[in-house]
């Protein structure tokens, strides 16, 4: 069975390119790289990107906020990268661009199929691997660590991206599935919705000193938390939200649960009941209401 690895980067179209790449660079902390000489895109990593985490473009004219325009896993091999589509085709995907060399920087080779919500998924081989560092004003993410979806079917999506390898980690009352595709708890996550597109997206900070240390520099620079500081119950994170200039939502966490069983042994999901609220410490209160609607 094809196993995709990592979640590789995201891409997002904003409103202000220049406005979105400040922020990201100056507060969050990712460092800008070369990408294919086209300036309507720019591309950023995290201290552990093969070659990018992010990449931002230019939304078309009147867009008010930004918007999801692909998410990427990696596989192992050349082959899997055929493999991949074929399976995503069997659970109701559509190819988007067959298997080839890559489009984008950072990978040999790529195709894309849209999943049954019209998200567009690229899988890649090959990745190029550069072992540049950086230091970040504030905090410099250790990687992309996953995205979630809202989605009005949860149950097809989740049979979806289980044909490209992902496992269910843990559902909620509430209408969530935590699916892993490596011992991270989760790289995706599928979120109840009438509409749908990135919730929010995430990135690995390793420890609480980080996420308390960017929680005061970013609030004392007018970029306020909008949830947080908690610990999720799913994965058991250390939590802080904020939006950044095209209002996606973004975290910074901590301390995520890592599965100890083989990839390959059983799992039984776990159920978070309608006692779960999202914060196992009581301190963080609700998400705001826009965050889950």
């Amino acid at each position: 069975m094809v196993r995709v690895q990592t979640l590789n980067n995201i891409a997002l179209a904003v409103p202000d390119l220049d406005r979105a790449q400040d922020f990201y660079v100056d507060r969050w902390g990712l460092a800008p790289v070369n990408g294919d000489g086209d300036s309507r895109h720019r591309y950023f990593r995290t201290q552990t990107s093969a070659h990018h985490g992010l990449s931002l473009e230019q939304a078309p004219p009147g867009a008010e906020r930004g918007e999801l325009v692909h998410i990427s896993f990696d596989v192992a091999t050349r082959a899997d990268l055929d493999a991949a589509v074929e399976a995503a085709m069997a659970a109701g995907g559509q190819v988007e661009r067959e298997p080839g060399e890559a489009v984008g920087p950072g990978h040999e080779a790529g195709a894309a199929v849209r999943d049954p919500d019209g998200t567009v998924v690229w899988l890649l081989y090959g990745a190029t691997f550069t072992e540049e560092s950086h230091r970040a004003r504030i905090v410099a993410p250790r990687k992309l660590g996953h995205i979630v979806l809202n989605t009005p079917r949860r149950a097809v999506l989740e049979r979806f991206y289980a044909s490209l390898g992902l496992r269910v980690s843990d559902r909620t009352a509430r209408g969530m599935s935590f699916m892993r595709c490596n011992r991270d708890h989760h790289s995706l996550a599928l979120c109840d919705s009438e509409r749908t597109g990135v919730q929010h997206i995430a990135f690995d900070v390793v420890e609480m000193d980080s996420v308390m240390t960017a929680l005061g520099a970013l609030t004392r620079e007018g970029t306020p938390c909008v949830w947080g500081p908690g610990r999720h119950g799913p994965g058991n994170n250390i939590f802080t939200y904020y939006a950044d200039p095209a209002g996606v939502f973004i975290e910074y966490y901590a301390e995520l649960e890592q599965v100890e069983e083989e990839m390959e042994g059983p799992l039984e999901a776990r159920f978070w009941g309608p006692e779960w609220k999202g914060d196992t410490w009581g301190y963080a209160g609700p998400p705001p209401a826009n965050f889950t609607k």
